[in-house]
């Protein structure tokens, strides 16, 4: 590991790179600790649930949320807007859809529509929040429409602060920008998690040593399950189906030989994104309500989307989970466009004539991995709900949202890509112009 660090910063562009990334994370985790002003911060506490579209949004802005702080939209307004003018651009809006087939220039001009969308979001996520939290928990110092527009400003402003570091650590640093400040605030917040969860766990008696020694068992037990989380998302993460392509490499009938390479294909192709789609559509209708008067319908809504307390909505959640898992995984691979692609380079799977059986096929394999996919997601998504039945220990808050498995995708997820970015760098030789002297 020393070694690895050490051939990281002898390579002067990577180095260049990381220093970079790291300095605009750490501007990004200072902006997370900063409460907007005329925020009463003393009261978040008491109001806000790490649970539902609440959790995620805050998972997402790595703790922000909880402390209204400058970055407390964090990129969520950014990455709903990408995912909407996607959706739109398969077919739905043909302006979307021709720029799609534009290339560069078509990406440039979706982009531009994606901020412009990012910004829309922003307010209405800004000023929704503000007014809720403020109306059920006194949130504001003054309450008044000056006083709603000026923090709703300070958290679009935030979130498009944020989309911009996000750009620029792609471009400028190294890895993904914007799941890296995702990266960071999950993982910034971990120590901290594993603190309060043995303080959780653990009592520390002078007279019962043996609840003390049962917490510590516990907390044992809880690390050891949290490691076996890890490596079952690593090794999902990784796992990928390869499908044989051949390339003809001379036009000549008579000479012509084919070189063989092949196509991977994610199990898990559609990311962490299913799950917080389907957590959003169940804990929407109960955020709303957290707001209302409590009445006959409120409570028939919460049986049927409170699927942490009950059994069919759970069910319903899971079932949402996979449904999404097809969608978006179908979303992002198009099976027509490298069917395309292959055709031009004439390239093809060995077995299967180009064309539309080449689309069929690879549809095919990507609904049958995604299966696989679909199963590692909803065991995920289980956990952090089943576990307390089967281990009643885990009942308990702190240690009922560490297990959770959302937030370790994410991480995994983004950490082994970034790796693979560092080791490209790594292995790519540096060629100096020959001067001829003399």
């Amino acid at each position: 590991m020393i070694t690895y660090l050490v051939n990281i910063f002898k390579k002067a562009e990577l180095r260049q790179r990381v220093i970079f990334t790291l300095g605009m994370l750490f501007v990004y985790r200072i902006g997370t600790a900063i409460t907007i002003p005329a925020v009463n911060g003393d009261v978040l506490t008491q109001g806000f649930s790490t649970t539902g579209i609440f959790g995620i949004m805050n998972l997402l802005g790595g703790g922000s949320l909880e402390r209204f702080s400058l970055f407390s939209l964090g990129v969520t307004p950014y990455i709903t807007a990408s995912i909407i003018i996607e959706l739109l651009s398969m077919d739905v809006i043909p302006v979307l859809s021709d720029w799609k087939k534009e290339g560069e220039t078509g990406r440039k001009k979706k982009d531009k529509v994606t901020r412009y969308v990012t910004v829309v979001l922003g307010a209405i996520q800004g000023l929704s929040l503000t007014y809720a939290f403020d109306n059920a928990y006194g949130l504001l110092t003054h309450s008044n429409l000056a006083t709603y527009l000026y923090v709703t400003i300070i958290m679009v402003a935030g979130a498009m602060l944020a989309m911009w570091m996000g750009d620029q650590i792609t471009s400028k640093g190294i890895g993904n920008g914007i799941s890296l400040l995702i990266f960071a605030g999950i993982v910034a917040n971990m120590p901290a998690s594993f603190i309060e969860t043995a303080r959780s766990m653990i009592t520390v008696t002078g007279v019962e040593i043996t609840t003390t020694l049962l917490g510590v068992l516990n907390y044992l037990i809880f690390i050891i399950l949290y490691l076996l989380i890890i490596v079952f998302v690593v090794y999902n993460e990784g796992a990928v189906r390869k499908i044989s392509i051949n390339y003809a490499s001379s036009s000549n009938p008579m000479m012509r030989t084919r070189d063989t390479t092949h196509m991977p294909i994610k199990i898990n192709s559609a990311g962490v994104i299913p799950v917080i789609f389907a957590t959003s559509v169940m804990s929407t209708p109960l955020t709303i309500i957290s707001f209302l008067e409590q009445n006959n319908v409120t409570t028939t809504i919460s049986h049927i989307f409170d699927y942490a307390s009950y059994p069919g909505a759970f069910v319903l959640y899971l079932i949402l989970i996979v449904l999404f898992t097809f969608f978006y995984a179908n979303m992002q691979i198009d099976a027509k466009k490298i069917s395309d692609d292959l055709k031009k380079s004439n390239a093809s799977i060995p077995g299967v004539r180009q064309g539309k059986e080449t689309e069929n096929y690879i549809k095919r394999v990507l609904n049958r991995i995604t299966v696989m996919g679909a199963i590692f997601l909803v065991i995920i998504a289980a956990i952090p709900i089943a576990l307390p039945v089967i281990w009643p220990v885990a009942a308990d808050v702190s240690a009922q949202i560490r297990l959770g498995g959302t937030g370790l995708i994410i991480v995994a997820g983004v950490a082994l890509e970034t790796v693979r970015q560092i080791d490209a760098y790594l292995t790519r030789r540096e060629y100096k112009g020959y001067i001829r002297k003399g």
